[in-house]
């Protein structure tokens, strides 16, 4: 287990070089505030990484490439993780996000190993931040989370998304290309719902719409199948109503949201 080692300034602003070393289980020593870049980047043999609560900050692509890598204890006063820092972690099935966190970068976690992720309040979520988490089935989002595009995109295996109530708008490519998802529970007080959020999700075979939404991307559904499997429910005379007719997709008249307890 590595504590103490003659290049621990990889882990400030400082030092643009690499750690090098072969010890699977790392603890970074009290004190550090900052991961710098590309500081475990490629690296094979760790599979554990300790934080301290010191820790703010982690570079882009600190961790990327470790494919190994199956332990991250984050600091408890993490404020941002930037782009690609665990990218292709393909080890890495569990995670803890800290209630601290603000944001998560582009690409951050992209073609990791997670298979579940619970998100904190008041995150900002950039592009593709989680695209490609090929073993995510079920994902539930706070309504205070803000996604950038594509947060979700391509994750093959989910099939469950649930929005809190409070959730203003789903976003640009959200969920594009998630080829088995198959339930969406979209909450009353949603007034958006983005171009290509549900691009390509070809499991989507009903989806709720409530009387809410007042804007709806004209390719929001691009690529679903509208004649053989969506059917858009929502109350009679909605905007989702004239959607649907004026996009030609199956509709069903619902007044009520059957998803309203989940």
């Amino acid at each position: 287990m590595l504590t103490e080692h003659k290049d621990f300034n990889i882990f400030t602003l400082t030092y643009s070089g690499e750690y090098t070393g072969t010890d699977e289980e790392v603890v970074i020593p009290e004190g550090v505030n900052i991961i710098s870049s590309d500081a475990f980047k490629d690296n094979t043999s760790v599979k554990s990484v300790v934080m301290p609560n010191t820790v703010t900050y982690i570079d882009s692509r600190a961790f990327r490439g470790c494919s190994s890598l199956e332990r991250v204890v984050f600091s408890d006063n993490l404020k941002y993780i930037a782009p690609q820092a665990f990218e292709d972690c393909i080890s890495l099935s569990q995670i803890e996000l800290p209630s601290s966190l603000k944001a998560i970068g582009a690409s951050a976690f992209k073609n990791s190993g997670l298979t579940s992720i619970s998100l904190p309040e008041n995150i900002e979520i950039k592009q593709h931040a989680f695209g490609k988490c090929l073993h995510i089935q079920e994902l539930f989002v706070p309504a205070s989370v803000s996604m950038w595009y594509g947060a979700f995109s391509e994750c093959r295996k989910l099939t469950k998304v649930c929005f809190e109530q409070g959730t203003r708008s789903l976003g640009s490519n959200s969920f594009a290309e998630c080829s088995n998802l198959s339930i969406v529970l979209i909450p009353d007080g949603v007034t958006r719902i983005e171009d290509f959020a549900f691009h390509l999700c070809d499991s989507l075979k009903k989806i709720y719409i409530p009387q809410s939404v007042t804007s709806i991307g004209r390719s929001s559904f691009y690529r679903v199948d509208r004649k053989n499997k969506l059917t858009i429910q929502a109350p009679k005379g909605s905007y989702a109503i004239k959607y649907a007719k004026k996009m030609h997709f199956k509709y069903e008249y619902v007044e009520e949201n059957p998803y309203v307890n989940g």
